[in-house]
């Protein structure tokens, strides 16, 4: 089987009816595969889709030779564990 190239394409909406889970933001960063539009789209609020920018940035998503992520750092991996036990929290509200 052939594997397709994938388009990431970013739009940005005020429309959160899609992502109920983000109803109440003011804006939402949605991202996808224009090749690929049945395999879904990721949500991102303003500050969350600041934190994917900076993290591209300081190379958090740069693939090692073998095509891997390379480990979190035990401090980054707790302040990580923190922030979505927090998002958690704030969703079940």
């Amino acid at each position: 089987m052939e594997e397709t190239e994938s388009r990431v394409e970013v739009y940005v909406t005020t429309d959160t009816s899609e992502a109920p889970h983000k109803a109440g933001e003011p804006k939402l960063y949605v991202m996808y595969d224009a090749a690929k539009p049945e395999a879904g789209k990721l949500y991102f609020t303003e500050a969350e889709w600041d934190a994917f920018v900076l993290g591209v940035r300081d190379g958090e998503f740069d693939l090692d030779e073998n095509g891997n992520l390379p480990p979190v750092p035990a401090d980054q991996l707790a302040a990580q564990q923190e922030r979505e036990r927090e998002a958690r929290e704030q969703q079940e509200r």
